[in-house]
């Protein structure tokens, strides 16, 4: 089979390689530079045609191009205030760096489009590789695009340089220009032809590749750096950074001395990665394999449409509708510029080297050198002056930090395997794992799981499952469920279906997916296990073990009739089979069950577990119990819970238990969360659980962290965290968790007034989990918050109460986590209905830092009531002090404190309501910010304007910008990017976005370029 993929001016065609080889193999293990020839990242990234030959027939299809340019937002932005800037008086040169193919050109190209939709003159213009340069090419190119026809050649303005130019426009030349005309000269004439096309509205020049430039050309540019300062052009330069070059060395230059600056491209990162393959695929969503084939391309945009596009031609992506599957068949696939430009270096390197680079290849990217001479025969000295050679001629890389070396990239190892047939490429994986066994006879560490990829690539796929099952097993122990699973499915596709290791397979797997929540998977595969395990009494604790993971599957996926039945089978097995152990995770599992449900017998199956579990060395169920034992003190005693969690973090790092680490810092972030503490401690276990597979565990730590951010002063970070556990609770079929994660988006709706957008989001929220009492809390409070910010009391106090109402009828009544109990407390009494006795039962049951605050509030103005002035004054301050950092909150409950404040004569209402207006004024929440003004009138108290009015200018005001959206105007103006805006402003860059798109309204312009530019007309450049 033979694919070619065409690109106009730079041909990188690709085709799959030539041998055959585990997919598995074109995992990348590192990130590296790419070397991909002259021709990417040349910006020319249309595809002329693709095709596949058949029998008298070419098959054709649309290119796979991104729709859009992904990850550069904020270098982007940094392009076009630089020429905003220009439009202004203020230009200058603009460097934009990276490796090839990380996307210089297409940055460009967009400004450049910009530009050329506002009628603005762009020259382009690019140097090319060659032995020796021409002169001046680039800036011919560039010139000579905008001169024919001699539109130009009369300017007044040109004429004393109309011969230096000649160097540039040939039918410009005169008899009396020499070679020994100044260069000065001729960048001068440069400076005053791109005046006069700018004129007093901008030019754009684009100068791409200028690593490849001669010195002329950037002695002109070095020229323009310096003297356009003062003239309505911009100068945007691209060089690549892999290697030293007199442009990029000219680009450094001239930013040390601030004559110039530089904009460095990064690959992109995964998040990116996939965005730009939905792009291409046309896919909202992407399921990881199929993001795997493009991780390949090591987060370089040019190379991820490359591989998708040949892995899309060839079958190795499949479309399904709207969504894409990756083939079980597929094997690693090579841009053709790869393949015969390897092939190429290979035969240019001789036979030496190429036997060292293909024993290396077999071993992985990266590799132990000294094993290379046992597979090739070779000397050590003879292997390390290959290596060598290969080092220079940019193949491989030396890591000094552990002194082993690695391909430069992914796919400079797959074209090297691509060289192999089938039969050369056995025998080398053979020779290979005898020099892995002899060297690491343990297999400690990656070692076995190389071993497996070795022993399956010389064709011996029992031995490689039997390696895999005990990777899997050392995966499982260390907690690394992701790993684990891998593993095993590989494992489990290399066995006959009668293979008797098929059933040690199947028992791990099935315990990995339980631990991981996949309850789907975990089904299946418990189905399949259980039938083969039959009903042989001898199998009875095995199947017991099979049941108990199924159980524990169920329970994360919130199905407790099926978890108790499960349990039900295991205790019924094990009683037939006793065992401590198979006893004590039983218990444990049904303590994990109670508490969700019948709270007050869960400490009791949870001691029980945890005593055997310490008498009999068994540290995870050990961990599990004291996570139950943590839960039940949490509801009333968060320092006692503290201590308990506390223990499981100990006894998880003490046996190197990651999973077990992972959900005790999840449990003492919960603690956080309680108190308003920051949510470092629940990033963090969410990191290790993604890390470590526990994807299930993931989706809940992000449901608290959603809750943890929802109630801070900026909650639009809470749509992030809630957004990605809805992702991964969908995917395995989580629904509880998945109302929860959508109930807390609404929150955050609420927050900034998106009425409509939330009310879905309930809506959403109550078809997944219909009925249940924390979710019906979560909505309930989001519909409280909104009422609050609308001024509309009655309606908040009626969410207020169907929050409470829910609470109640959860497991126990329980309210230790309900924020919105003290809030009640509060409305009720500014009502004149409060209860007492009520607040008391709340104050016990309560742990939640909100509920402690506005129940302090609710007391202030009993106390109050009774004229007891100061005792009122020390609880208010007391619920000031518990909200901490809680700004939103904090002004919420002085205004409507202030309520009873003024009406009683106690406290210092008009102080509280002048801050709250400040503050909500500020963040454009015009209701509550009127209900201060309007109890300042009742206090006869001075109102003070509007701070939009104060500060914002004429024009400004008129059309309604408010004073964040004044804040974020100012720094547009500057030229800084969304991420350093929302740095500057304390906002999430989502807020940062909100507020352009709302400026964008307001202003009546299109996009963000045309924000950017009338920030710049109406403000002007503020100080950086």
């Amino acid at each position: 089979m033979q694919v070619e993929v065409q690109i106009e001016a730079a041909h990188p065609a690709i085709q799959p390689p030539c041998g055959m080889g585990p997919a598995h193999w074109g995992r990348g293990l590192a990130r590296a530079p790419v070397d991909i020839g002259s021709g990417a990242g040349t910006g020319h990234h249309e595809r002329v045609a693709t095709g596949r030959e058949g029998r008298g027939h070419r098959s054709r299809r649309e290119p796979l191009l991104a729709s859009r340019v992904v990850g550069r937002a904020d270098e982007i932005d940094v392009l076009r205030a630089a020429f905003e800037r220009a439009v202004g008086g203020r230009g200058g040169v603009l460097f934009v760096v990276g490796e090839a193919g990380i996307g210089k050109s297409r940055l460009a190209q967009v400004v450049a489009a910009d530009v050329e939709d506002r009628g603005l003159p762009v020259l382009r213009g690019r140097a090319v590789p060659a032995a020796t340069p021409q002169a001046y090419r680039p800036l011919t190119e560039a010139v000579c695009s905008v001169v024919r026809g001699g539109a130009l050649a009369d300017a007044p303005g040109l004429r004393p340089f109309r011969a230096v130019l000649g160097w540039l426009v040939p039918e410009w030349r005169t008899d009396g220009a020499s070679a020994d005309d100044s260069v000065i000269a001729l960048a001068e004439g440069v400076l005053r032809l791109l005046r006069v096309l700018a004129g007093d509205r901008g030019c754009l020049v684009v100068l791409e590749d200028l690593h490849w430039a001669d010195p002329e050309t950037l002695r002109i540019v070095e020229y323009l750096a310096d003297n356009l300062a003062s003239e309505r052009v911009l100068c945007v330069v691209t060089v690549r950074d892999e290697d030293p070059s007199a442009g990029l060395e000219l680009g450094r230059s001239l930013s040390a001395r601030r004559a110039s600056r530089i904009v460095a491209l990064a690959r992109l990162g995964r998040p990116e990665v996939a965005e730009m393959v939905g792009s291409c695929l046309g896919a909202d969503t992407v399921p990881d394999d199929v993001l795997e084939v493009a991780a390949r391309a090591d987060g370089v945009p040019f190379l991820v449409e490359e591989v998708l596009a040949v892995a899309v031609t060839s079958g190795a992506l499949v479309a399904h509708g709207d969504s894409w599957t990756r083939s079980s068949t597929a094997e690693p696939l090579v841009p053709l510029t790869f393949a015969e430009s390897m092939r190429r270096r290979l035969g240019a390197l001789g036979r030496p080297t190429r036997d060292v680079l293909v024993a290396a290849a077999v071993l992985g990217r990266r590799f132990e050198w000294s094993l290379v001479p046992a597979i090739t025969g070779l000397g050590g000295d003879e292997v390390l002056a290959a290596l060598r050679a290969a080092v220079d001629a940019r193949i491989v890389c030396v890591d000094r930090a552990d002194a082993t070396f690695r391909f430069r990239h992914a796919l400079s190892r797959d074209a090297v395997l691509g060289e192999l047939l089938p039969p050369e490429l056995a025998a080398l994986s053979r020779r290979a794992l005898e020099a892995v066994e002899a060297r690491h006879p343990e297999l400690e560490d990656d070692w076995c799981e190389l071993a497996a990829e070795l022993a399956e690539g010389a064709g011996d796929r029992r031995r490689a499952a039997v390696l895999l099952l005990e990777a899997g097993r050392r995966s499982l122990r260390r907690g690394a469920l992701a790993s684990a699973e891998a593993a095993l499915e590989r494992g489990r596709g290399l066995l006959a279906a009668d293979d008797p290791s098929g059933l040690d397979i199947d028992e791990c797997l099935s315990e990995v997916l339980s631990l991981a929540g996949k309850r789907d998977r975990a089904r299946a595969v418990g189905a399949a296990l259980l039938t083969r395990l039959g009903n042989d009494r001898g199998q009875a604790r095995r199947r017991a073990e099979v049941h108990l993971r199924l159980a524990r599957a169920a329970l994360a996926a919130t199905r407790w009739n099926e978890a108790d039945e499960l349990l039900r089978r295991a205790r019924a097995e094990g009683a037939t089979a006793p065992d401590e152990g198979l006893a004590a995770r039983v218990e444990v599992v049904r303590a994990q069950s109670a508490i969700r449900r019948e709270p007050e017998q869960a400490p009791a199956l949870a001691r029980c577990a945890l005593e055997a579990a310490e008498r009999l060395g068994l540290p995870d169920v050990a961990c599990e119990a004291l996570e139950v034992l943590g839960r039940s003190e949490r509801r009333r005693d968060l320092a006692a819970a503290e201590a308990v969690f506390g223990r499981a973090l100990t006894l998880a790092e003490a046996h190197g238990l990651t999973l077990w680490r992972a959900r005790a810092l999840h449990e003492l972030g919960t603690i956080d969360l309680l108190r308003g503490a920051p949510v470092a401690r629940l990033e963090e276990a969410r990191n290790l659980a993604v890390a470590q597979g526990a994807l299930a565990t993931a989706a809940v730590v992000d449901v608290q962290i959603a809750a943890a951010l929802a109630v801070r002063d900026d909650p639009e970070p809470a749509a992030s965290a809630a957004h990605r556990s809805a992702e991964l609770a969908r995917r395995y079929g989580l629904d509880q968790t998945l109302a929860a994660a959508v109930a807390l988006e609404a929150h955050v709706h609420a927050r900034a007034g998106r009425g409509e957008e939330m009310q879905r989001c309930i809506q959403d929220a109550h078809a997944h989990a219909p009925g249940t009492p924390d979710v019906e809390v979560k909505t309930s409070f989001a519909a409280a918050v909104l009422a609050f910010r609308e001024e509309d009391r009655r309606s908040a106090r009626h969410h207020l109460e169907a929050a409470v109402a829910s609470a109640s009828a959860g497991p126990g009544g329980d309210y230790s986590a309900v924020p919105c109990a003290g809030m009640l407390a509060l409305v009720r009494r500014l009502d004149g209905t409060g209860d007492a006795a009520a607040e008391s039962r709340v104050t016990e049951a309560s742990v939640h830092f909100l509920v402690s605050a506005f129940l302090r509030y609710a007391r202030a103005v009993a106390a109050g009531r009774a004229g007891q002035s100061r005792r009122a004054e020390g609880l208010a301050g007391e619920g000031d002090r518990a909200l901490g950092d809680h700004e939103w909150m904090r002004q919420l409950g002085r205004r409507l404190l202030s309520e009873a404040a003024l009406a009683d004569g106690w406290g210092e209402p008009v102080q509280w309501l002048r801050e709250a207006l400040v503050f909500f004024d500020g963040r454009g929440e015009q209701r509550m910010a009127s209900a201060c003004r309007s109890l300042l009138r009742k206090a006869g108290s001075p109102v003070p304007r509007r701070r939009a009015e104060a500060d914002t200018p004429g024009p400004l005001r008129a059309v309604g910008v408010t004073a964040r959206e004044l804040e974020v105007l100012h720094l547009l103006a500057a030229g800084l990017p969304t991420r350093e805006i929302a740095a500057r402003l304390y906002l999430s860059p989502r807020t940062v976005e909100r507020h352009i798109a709302n400026i964008a309204v307001k202003a009546g312009v299109g996009n963000r370029s045309e924000v950017v530019a009338f920030a710049a007309r109406t403000l002007g450049a503020a100080p950086r």
